[in-house]
């Protein structure tokens, strides 16, 4: 409970030092994806990124401690106000770092973005990175959290597209690329050609993807040079021709014991 409390009353620029430091002592053990992410940056060479849906940059994140030890530079996207002025505070001391405060989606204009309050202290932590353009998607979790609607507020966020975005980016070909969008990321992630990219990892969330765009997106990947994996509720690209692949030995080595 104090731990808890405790935790509540840190930033995430704070949490994230804290975990940094636990690391480097020890204390504290890499997620799948995180290791993936440690492994591109230290056998591929990895320095830069591009982050769709960062929240504060703390929670549930596979770069925070990546870039907190190696000094990775990119991109930040995130449209949601609070959480932007967060995630900028985060990384204050980082140099090279851009932050746009929009959503990505395919067309540009103004569409209206759906989120949970958490003010109250009753929703449980995980809501605090729940964003999304789809009312229907974040109605999902009702069956989590007892009468979801009273939770439910709206804003209307800017919107552009991938291409625009890129021509934003500190780095338009990014080595690793990092979506969260709330099961939007099939619209987002359509729009790369990766083929075109020399981006080594990519990480994307699948557990609110349909069937079908999971499979458009794989088939997009796989065509690109990029093995598949599942990591909990996402999926991890990996180019096949990249070190960190052949040093993991396979498609097998590739997250389960990372």
């Amino acid at each position: 409970m104090i731990r808890s409390l405790a935790a509540r009353s840190l930033t995430a620029r704070q949490k994230s030092s804290i975990r940094s430091i636990a690391y480097r002592l020890g204390g504290y053990r890499l997620r799948p994806v995180e290791q993936l992410v440690e492994d591109v940056v230290l056998h591929d060479g990895a320095q830069s990124f591009l982050q769709i849906g960062a929240n504060d940059g703390y929670l549930s994140d596979p770069l925070n401690l990546a870039i907190f030890r190696h000094g990775l530079a990119g991109t930040f996207v995130e449209p949601q106000p609070n959480y932007f002025r967060e995630l900028q505070n985060t990384y204050r001391k980082f140099a090279g770092m851009v932050y746009v405060q929009c959503a990505i989606a395919a067309q540009p204009g103004m569409m209206t973005m759906y989120s949970l309050d958490c003010a109250s202290g009753r929703l449980p932590g995980w809501a605090h990175g729940v964003g999304t353009l789809s009312r229907e998607q974040i109605r999902k979790f009702g069956d989590q959290i007892d009468d979801i609607d009273a939770y439910i507020r709206s804003q209307d966020v800017e919107c552009i597209t991938v291409a625009e975005l890129l021509r934003r980016a500190s780095h338009p070909d990014p080595d690793i690329l990092v979506v969260d969008a709330e099961g939007f990321d099939h619209p987002i992630l359509s729009q790369f050609d990766f083929a075109r990219l020399s981006t080594r990892l990519v990480i994307y969330e699948t557990e609110s993807m349909s069937g079908d765009h999971a499979a458009d997106l794989k088939q997009r990947l796989q065509a690109a040079g990029f093995a598949l994996f599942d990591a909990d509720q996402d999926t991890v690209a990996l180019r096949r021709d990249s070190a960190t692949f052949r040093k993991r030995g396979g498609p097998e080595q590739a997250v389960g014991n990372a």
